[in-house]
């Protein structure tokens, strides 16, 4: 079992790690006792993390835990501006997020695990890859792979196979990356001030991926030049000596003229043929629900940060 389990990893890319049921209570107290401690801003905590706080097992039972860790790539999608395509990044990750949780679970249970029962987790998967020795910490508290950087995706399951461990197993503990020895550069190249020189950990609540991933006006922490991808941001990622060049894809995706004016115009009723075309291309990207608050508001920021001065 546990060669078809390596095999099936190493014949896609990933990387893959289990340990018993206690790790998720364990990668869970990681999370609560920064609240706790005041680490976590209160209500950073209840936007992005308050589904964390109970575990409930979907059967009793022996059972083990298992993270994959995927490589991603950011992709390219291009709006028409003025009667130009205008390529925008979606960072690793956003394409397809959740359906890819599926679709490795079903590829798991069938070639992986074959007549074992997954299930996917709803877990800190950060935490719970670091208990497993799968990933390390940045000081910016994004988690890096070994030959990935921080350019991945991570899965979690709970699965019924008796996947070997030694009887002395216990949840690692968490490692700070190396490369983060006295380096500054993710703190030198933050906009907005969520990465401090105080402490492991990002300010959740002063990160621009904190505000763009939900409708509403900029705060006026929020420099315009800080916009550099059409959804979160990579601004810390791409300069740190930790990570290898970023993979980019380019999608075959362009929102038309009208698409593009469509999201960058004002609130409205979003209907019509550019409203339909609109959410299909959301749906191709995995994005069903990021429209015209969201995108709209993020493109045109986007654009206008990188407009020409003169």
């Amino acid at each position: 079992m546990v060669e078809t389990l390596k095999r099936w990893a190493t014949e896609r890319g990933y990387r893959v790690g289990w340990g018993l049921p206690s790790a998720l209570a364990v990668a869970r107290e990681d999370v609560l006792s920064r609240r706790r401690s005041g680490e976590l801003d209160p209500g950073f905590f209840e936007a992005n993390l308050a589904g964390f706080e109970s575990f409930d097992a979907p059967w009793e039972g022996p059972a083990r835990v298992v993270v994959v860790v995927m490589p991603r790539p950011a992709h390219l999608v291009a709006f028409t501006v003025n009667g130009r395509q205008v390529e925008t990044v979606f960072p690793p990750t956003y394409v397809r997020y959740q359906a890819l949780f599926e679709e490795v679970r079903l590829d798991f249970q069938k070639h992986g695990l074959p007549g074992a029962r997954v299930e996917r987790l709803n877990m800190p998967l950060k935490s719970l890859a670091a208990r497993l020795g799968l990933v390390r910490y940045g000081r910016t508290n994004v988690t890096y792979a070994p030959g990935f950087g921080s350019y991945l995706q991570l899965f979690g399951y709970l699965t019924d196979a008796a996947l070997p461990l030694a009887e002395d197993w216990r949840p690692c503990e968490p490692e700070l990356l190396p490369e983060c020895e006295g380096c500054s550069v993710c703190l030198a190249v933050c906009p907005t001030g969520a990465i401090g020189e105080d402490r492991v950990l990002l300010r959740g609540e002063r990160c621009l991926v904190a505000v763009n991933e939900r409708a509403g006006e900029w705060p006026d922490w929020v420099p315009g030049s800080a916009h550099n991808c059409i959804i979160g941001c990579l601004l810390c990622q791409r300069p740190c000596p930790a990570n290898p060049e970023l993979p980019v894809e380019r999608t075959d995706i362009v929102f038309t003229a009208e698409e593009t004016e469509a999201l960058l115009g004002a609130e409205g009723a979003h209907e019509g043929p550019a409203w339909e075309g609109i959410r299909a291309k959301l749906e191709r990207l995995g994005l069903p629900y990021q429209e015209q608050q969201v995108l709209g508001r993020n493109l045109r920021a986007l654009l206008e940060a990188h407009r020409p001065r003169p």
